[in-house]
């Protein structure tokens, strides 16, 4: 692809790119037809892979880096969640003592990640600056399973469900380790950050260590076997095109031969789609974006549920493990058509600021912020520099359909569902009927910060950081649970190395079991 016909995106158009998790990311701008799905996937899939070294200056880097730091500490209205005062501080003190050692934005964009990590906030986004050379990158395609990588394809005659043990002499667990930085969730949460990582390795790798030729592999095939290979980086054309093949979309389990079609099918396609298993009276209802117009995401579940009810179907199960968010509105809809009784999902919402700090560097914003604080915080209460509103205004909307799915239901969950995908998951979790299965998500299971999101570009490095201004507390029935933690499943099952070898989905596999044995 031509550097022309990506500055074609419009601005709104690229700012959702930027922010959209990676399954988002292959949904967007996505075209039904073969050829131009692969086109425009390999755009979103290393929509970071702009980059630029900028030499910067101390001054320059100083400059940067103290903008960075007044939105932070007078924005972020969850900034003393998981770190205290002290705590930053010292933070912003290491950084003093260490920024002499920063010559470039490369630099600057590593610490200022790893500052950024400390707010442990899923919407915040630290974004490298962009430029017009797209660099060869780290070919294989990774799943991390317990903390290890595994290959999963087998390209470069490497079998599929290797364990790689280090590349270029760092080995797997160091390597998360310092990609953890790069990939932000709600509070300590990991899941959401390795769905990342394993999706974003080679640019993430990148980011780390810089351009390079090639790689020495040392991994262990599944037979326990030691092998070492060097293989060549390559563009992002051709790793993109082998997205489609990764076992872990399980193709092979759903009994779909082509490998492209099943994953424009399921994993690409953003509007909810149903499948029925009729030996079990059970359909799956895959919903992998909630960020659709309502109206018509509304419309297509009244159909969908229309067909359930024709069908007789006795079991749901709804699977949102790639469902990153999107309208609230949309999760609210979802829930009404399998509840038979009102519910509630915020219990307060509050910020720390009336303004927009450092507004000359402000990129993009989605509406006047004074004039959306008038409004939505008219009625709010000045609470220890937050003001607090504990009213919520979609509250009226959540009330049960009229012809709400009556049967046994099920939610499928992972490290990918966050932010309106979790709103939806946390109501499916405060109900006695429903069971949550999977992996824990990557939202907040007590609050999250989000709803006004602002982009800033900082002056010299030219680096890009989202900052969310409202902090929202949920509305939760088990306060046994964890701070820091995501909603957890009733039920948890994650892959496996077996598993990832031969394609199953053992997450949905366990609830069609657990369905034949009731």
């Amino acid at each position: 692809m031509s550097m022309h016909s990506i500055t074609k995106i419009t601005f709104h158009k690229l700012i959702i790119c930027l922010f959209a998790s990676y399954s988002e990311k292959k949904t967007l701008f996505i075209n039904l037809k073969r050829k131009k799905l692969k086109i425009s996937l390999l755009t979103i899939i290393f929509p970071f892979a702009l980059i630029a070294q900028i030499p910067l200056s101390q001054e320059q880097i100083w400059e940067d880096f103290t903008i960075f730091k007044n939105v932070l500490t007078k924005s972020h209205p969850s900034l003393y969640e998981y770190t205290t005062k002290k705590q930053w501080d010292s933070i912003f003190k290491n950084f003093e003592k260490e920024r002499k050692q920063l010559k470039s934005s490369n630099d600057l964009f590593k610490s200022i990640s790893a500052i950024g990590a400390n707010v442990k906030d899923g919407h915040l986004r630290v974004l490298h600056p962009k430029m017009e050379t797209v660099p060869p990158m780290f070919p294989l395609l990774l799943k991390i399973i317990g903390n290890r990588f595994y290959t999963d394809t087998d390209d470069f005659d490497i079998p599929v469900g290797s364990e790689v043990i280090s590349i270029n002499g760092i080995e797997s667990k160091e390597l998360i380790r310092r990609f953890l930085k790069y990939a932000p969730s709600d509070g300590n949460n990991s899941t959401k950050k390795y769905r990342q990582i394993e999706s974003e390795f080679g640019i993430l790798h990148y980011y780390e260590f810089g351009e390079m030729s090639s790689y020495t592999i040392s991994y262990l095939t599944p037979d326990n076997k030691a092998e070492t290979i060097n293989i060549q980086s390559q563009p992002f054309q051709s790793i993109g095109a082998r997205f489609p093949n990764r076992n872990s979309y399980f193709s092979k389990y759903h009994k779909h031969k082509d490998r492209f079609e099943h994953f424009k099918n399921t994993i690409s396609q953003k509007w909810p789609v149903v499948h029925f298993v009729d030996s079990l009276n059970t359909a799956i209802l895959t919903v992998n974006s909630f960020g659709l117009d309502p109206k018509e995401f509304k419309s297509k579940l009244i159909e969908i549920f229309g067909e359930i009810k024709r069908e007789k179907t006795e079991s749901l199960i709804i699977d949102i493990r790639h469902n990153n968010g999107g309208y609230r509105a949309n999760a609210i809809i979802l829930f009404s058509f399998i509840t038979d009784q009102p519910f509630k999902q915020r219990v307060s919402e509050s910020t720390v600021t009336s303004r927009l700090i450092e507004q000359n560097y402000v990129k993009h914003t989605p509406s006047d912020y004074p004039e959306f604080f008038k409004n939505y915080f008219a009625n709010s209460d000045k609470k220890n520099d937050h003001w607090v509103l504990t009213i919520d205004r979609a509250q009226e909307a959540m009330e049960p359909y009229k012809k709400q799915f009556k049967g046994k239901t099920y939610v499928l969950i992972g490290g990918n569902t966050f932010s309106a995908g979790n709103a939806f998951v946390l109501n499916a979790k405060n109900s006695l009927d429903i069971t949550v299965i999977g992996e824990e998500t990557g939202g907040g299971y007590y609050f999250h910060t989000g709803q006004f999101s602002v982009l800033y570009e900082l002056p010299n490095s030219k680096i890009m950081f989202n900052i969310s201004l409202v902090k929202i507390n949920h509305f939760v029935i088990d306060n046994r649970v964890e701070k820091g933690s995501g909603i957890l499943p009733d039920v948890e099952i994650n892959l496996t190395q077996d598993d990832l070898i031969n394609g199953v989905d053992t997450q949905l596999d366990y609830i069609l079991k657990r369905i034949v044995k009731q």
